[in-house]
């Protein structure tokens, strides 16, 4: 079993804590990613963050020369939140819209889209139609300045929404999976919008001449997952920690399965750098257990018996629809690319904990 750190001076310290204890699992896939210029869209959300500082650290270990040029509509924020990756010399941010941003100079040899409606504006309430907007534009615009580039691959971030809900009785979803979001459904626009972001990646790609890999993603845990907004293992956390109770808003019925974000960060990488991915990958755990035993699991290990209250809104949700399972299949990943959920879900709640204590107001 890895071991995480149980302590850290600050968040970035743990984050870095994290990856570093999982580093024998990661190190073939920096390596293989070799050196250049990349260019992250969508790198200042929590994803990227955790990206950031896994570059960091394979910089600083196996000497990779890769430079990141990070497109941000707040550099600012960015820097005020994350100012040891701001400040880093390997690191430029690009103050712009994914939907119109001017394009930098030089060539840049990766590119990873993960340019997305972000978790704060979900959950104030963003319609359902801008967040297909800025993904179909978003993504339009971006692979025009691909064009341009010497590629050598772009990854795009896409999500397990794309399948949409499941017929009863469906545990885990693979690649082939036919399912779709209905086209009526006027809640699926972040779906749709990543339904057709990856064709027009495909039709770019294809017409360009550059490797595109499809990365879509289900559910994570870990150190900066915010807690305050409409994530159950966050809120769980938080609960945990300092409220009376439990509250499951839903009937905790649900399935999920979380993978860690350090084991994220060696998935997304092996994604964009091994010469043996191609095509549509799952990225998740396949450790499927209900809302309610994670609220349970969470308890036990954080509060012992501290009550679970399930107020039982089939309905519950924030600006997303209801999905009974949303567990993948990853047996692609594991097979063409070696890969695995290396920590287990006992560490990742310790691991979210540990954060939320140094950062409560997150």
């Amino acid at each position: 079993m890895t071991r995480h750190p149980q302590a850290a001076a600050s968040p970035s310290a743990l984050l870095t804590g994290s990856l570093a204890a999982l580093w024998p699992q990661h190190e073939a896939h920096w390596a293989r990613l070799g050196s250049g210029r990349l260019f992250l869209a969508g790198g200042s959300g929590l994803f990227g963050v955790w990206l950031l500082h896994g570059i960091d650290l394979a910089r600083r270990r196996l000497g990779l020369n890769l430079e990141v040029t990070l497109l941000s509509r707040n550099p600012a924020a960015f820097a005020r939140q994350h100012p040891e990756l701001a400040s880093a010399p390997w690191l430029h941010c690009l103050a712009g819209d994914v939907r119109d941003f001017q394009a930098p100079t030089g060539a840049y040899d990766w590119l990873i889209h993960g340019a997305t409606t972000s978790a704060q504006e979900t959950f104030a309430g963003e319609s359902s139609l801008n967040k297909f907007d800025l993904l179909v534009q978003g993504t339009r615009h971006l692979l025009d300045f691909a064009a341009r580039q010497p590629l050598r691959r772009l990854l795009f971030l896409s999500s397990g929404a794309v399948y949409g809900p499941q017929p009863a009785g469906t545990l885990r979803i693979d690649e082939c999976n036919p399912a779709a979001p209905q086209t009526t459904d006027r809640q699926s626009g972040l779906a749709q919008g990543k339904r057709a972001a990856e064709y027009l990646c495909s039709e770019y790609a294809a017409r360009d001449g550059y490797e595109l890999v499809i990365a879509r993603c289900f559910s994570f845990a870990g150190p900066l997952l915010p807690t305050r907004l409409h994530y159950a293992f966050g809120n769980f956390i938080a609960q945990a920690l300092e409220q009376p109770e439990i509250v499951i808003q839903g009937d905790g019925l649900p399935l999920r399965a979380y993978l860690y974000l350090a084991d994220l960060v060696g998935w997304l990488v092996a994604l964009l750098g091994s010469p043996a991915a191609h095509g549509v990958y799952n990225v998740g755990s396949d450790q499927a257990l209900s809302i309610a035993e994670l609220a349970g699991l969470i308890r036990d290990e954080l509060a012992p018996g501290k009550p679970v209250r399930i107020l039982g809104d089939p309905a519950a949700g924030t600006g997303n629809p209801v999905r009974n399972s949303y567990v993948p299949e990853i047996e692609l990943a594991r097979r063409e690319l070696g890969l695995a959920v290396w920590t287990p879900l006992t560490a990742m709640i310790h691991q979210t904990a540990a954060s939320f204590r140094l950062n409560p107001a997150l």
